[in-house]
């Protein structure tokens, strides 16, 4: 049952995320992609990264503090021994000021097949609390940085092949 997965793995909302098909490289962009996150399946209703629940310490370009969501398409995969994330899977990470109190932007990673093959297929997305999109597309910065973890699909903030660990609920 999806519903009982998301809440064992730290759902970030009691809502139930809505299970949609992925977006394709010829729908991709920042204002589909912003709906996608804030309307069709709210980020907030996707489970907190396992293991990297709620407000955690980022570090630059993030903010001093961050949380990060993933989709049902990622955390039905996980732990993934091949360390490539599912077509379809979104990673969002909120970011907040160094109070922790206030958003200051919303990254986002979404795989999409055919986007771009030489860089794991994800478009690249940094938005403003409202929406407005700062960047998005094939972000060279976002790709350098992500770089150093291709052998990791370009995600940074765990192994993809890392065991789920259970909370015994």
């Amino acid at each position: 049952d999806g519903s009982r997965l998301l809440v064992d793995l730290g759902a970030a909302s009691t809502d139930e995320e809505p299970i949609l098909d992925a977006l394709t490289a010829d729908e991709i962009g920042a204002d589909s992609l912003w709906k996608r996150i804030s309307v069709d399946a709210p980020f907030e209703t996707y489970a907190y990264w396992p293991g990297h629940d709620g407000v955690r310490p980022g570090q630059a370009p993030h903010g001093e503090f961050h949380e990060i969501f993933i989709n049902h398409s990622l955390i039905s995969a996980l732990p993934s021994t091949e360390r490539i994330a599912p077509n379809g899977t979104i990673i969002v990470k909120k970011s907040f000021n160094a109070a922790a109190s206030e958003t200051v932007a919303i990254s986002v990673m979404a795989k999409v097949e055919g986007v771009n093959p030489d860089a794991g297929d994800w478009f690249w997305a940094n938005y403003n609390p409202d929406g407005t999109v700062r960047v998005s597309g094939i972000v060279k910065g976002c790709i350098e940085c992500h770089s150093g973890m291709s052998q990791n699909d370009y995600i940074i903030v765990r192994p993809l092949d890392t065991a789920i660990e259970s909370d015994g609920s």
